[in-house]
């Protein structure tokens, strides 16, 4: 006789403590890679933020240097100022070039419009007559030109213009107390309407930067270079650039 024996069966598994211990460790590692992640995707967003603000003062400050470039000669222009600078302002008469026509004048506007670095450019013409009107009327604010927003993080808006081996403050400031910024002295400029008129002359800047700066109202006839100052909404810096002009 052939007997059975039967052996039971024993598989094996997960107490609930284990199961719960198992659980308790899982939910611990989704939450901290979750955080790790956040921070990546929070740093990835604050460096194309930053990227896109400094791409904008790029763009400004090469628009600025190619207009100083084509700055037209205040004899072109019947001995009349062809730049004038204040605080949050830029006024200045360029030449623009069309392939198979001769030059044309342009007069062009930059302004601090709200925290917004605009350009604005009237209709190209060699009237001297349409020019002056244009030019006046954008002095006093009664022009209607089409504005173009280079930089959308700008807190403020200063220039210095360079002759007799100064730099002459748009607006007026006391120089004793200016900011060092770039190895540049910068003076605090205020919202005075007084805006500094500058016939460009002919030449260069030469030698070492100077510490010394001028109080507006001025008026120059041999301004050779122009310093920008952008000071850039929430930081605490500002970013300073020097363009020839007339040089183009």
């Amino acid at each position: 006789m052939i007997s059975a024996h039967r052996h039971p069966l024993h598989t094996a598994g997960m107490s609930l403590v284990e199961l719960l211990v198992a659980m308790l460790l899982l939910s611990l590692m989704t939450v901290l890679g979750w955080r790790a992640l956040d921070g990546v995707l929070r740093a990835r967003d604050a460096l194309t933020a930053q990227g896109d603000a400094m791409r904008g003062h790029q763009l400004a400050f090469a628009q600025l240097e190619a207009d100083c470039a084509r700055l037209v000669r205040s004899t072109a222009f019947d001995g009349q100022p062809t730049l004038s600078a204040a605080p949050g302002r830029l006024l200045l008469l360029r030449s623009v070039s069309a392939e198979g026509a001769p030059d044309q004048l342009q007069i062009v506007m930059y302004r601090n419009d709200g925290g917004q670095l605009t350009r604005s450019t009237s209709v190209a013409s060699r009237d001297l007559d349409v020019l002056h009107g244009a030019w006046q009327a954008a002095l006093t604010g009664s022009a209607s030109l089409a504005a173009v927003t280079l930089d959308a993080q700008v807190a403020a808006l200063e220039f210095h213009a360079w002759s007799g081996g100064a730099w002459l403050a748009a607006g007026g400031g006391d120089a004793g107390a200016g900011a060092t910024t770039g190895a540049a002295t910068i003076a605090p400029t205020t919202a005075a309407t007084t805006a500094v008129t500058i016939a460009a002359g002919r030449g260069a800047m030469r030698g070492p930067r100077p510490r010394r700066v001028v109080r507006a109202p001025v008026t120059v006839a041999d301004a050779t270079g122009l310093q920008v100052t952008l000071r850039v909404a929430d930081k605490a810096g500002a970013l300073v650039r020097m363009f020839m002009l007339g040089a183009g």
